[in-house]
This record gives C-alpha cells, sequence and structure tokens, in this order.
C-alpha cells in the first residue's frame, strides 16, 4: 500500500511538472541552476552533475521523475559548460600572444601572457592522469 502510495505521488509530481513544460515559454528557465563563476566551479559542477546523469541513465528503465531530474540538472551542466566555452576562447588568446611574441622575439610579452595561460590551463588539467 505505502508503495502504491508512493508511485502515484510520483507520478503525479511528475505530471504536474510536465505539464508546467508543455505550457512553459521554450527560453524560460524551469528549474533554478548552479550557476559556474569560475572554471573550477564549473569542473566541480560538471563532475557532481554527470554523477548524477550517468545514474539516471545507466537504468533500465526511465521513471517521468528520473526524466525531470534529467531535465533539472542539464540546467546546471549547461551553466558549466558555458564557463567553460568563453574560458577556453580567453586561454586561446592567451596562447595566440605568446605564439605571435616568440615569433617576434618578445620576451617580456611571453613571460607575461606565457604566465597567463598557464595559470588557466592549468585549471583544465590539474588531476587529470595521461600516459605519456
Amino acid at each position: 500500500m505505502k508503495r502504491m502510495k508512493t508511485t502515484l505521488l510520483t507520478a503525479y509530481v511528475g505530471l504536474l511538472t510536465l505539464s508546467g513544460f508543455a505550457q512553459a515559454d521554450h527560453d524560460m528557465a524551469h528549474f533554478p541552476a548552479l550557476q559556474a563563476d569560475t572554471i573550477t566551479t564549473a569542473l566541480c559542477n560538471m563532475q557532481s552533475y554527470q554523477k548524477n546523469l550517468a545514474e539516471i541513465t545507466a537504468k533500465e528503465e526511465l521513471t517521468t521523475l528520473d526524466m525531470v531530474k534529467v531535465h533539472e540538472l542539464t540546467y546546471t551542466l549547461e551553466n558549466a559548460l558555458q564557463r567553460l566555452q568563453q574560458d577556453l576562447v580567453t586561454v586561446a588568446e592567451d596562447l595566440e600572444e605568446v605564439h605571435q611574441a616568440s615569433e617576434k622575439l618578445e620576451p617580456n610579452k611571453i613571460k607575461a601572457f606565457g604566465k597567463k595561460y598557464l595559470a588557466q590551463g592549468e585549471l583544465f588539467t590539474k588531476g587529470v592522469t595521461c600516459s605519456n
């Protein structure tokens, strides 16, 4: 009996949530998402929320509640990816400055932009194990 109540409650909540999605404007945010103000925050949010997504998608069958959870967690993942995209552009620009300075034999510029590039680039590679 308790299981049946839980199932009915879950279905009811899921239907209410999904009916709200159907009526909502496509561009409107449906769920609050964690912001990613830094590379580190973005990577940590991705690590945590990807784990949640992996657990849900590994299930044999997805319930309505599972799909609602996926919908909710994708907002945080999207914020994280957008942050990383922005930061990768900055890192690429810094590396290009290093490259251009090396062609022009400008040691001060190489050092300045090299430090900026390495500081940001390290955040993307820290904790990564490579076989080289």
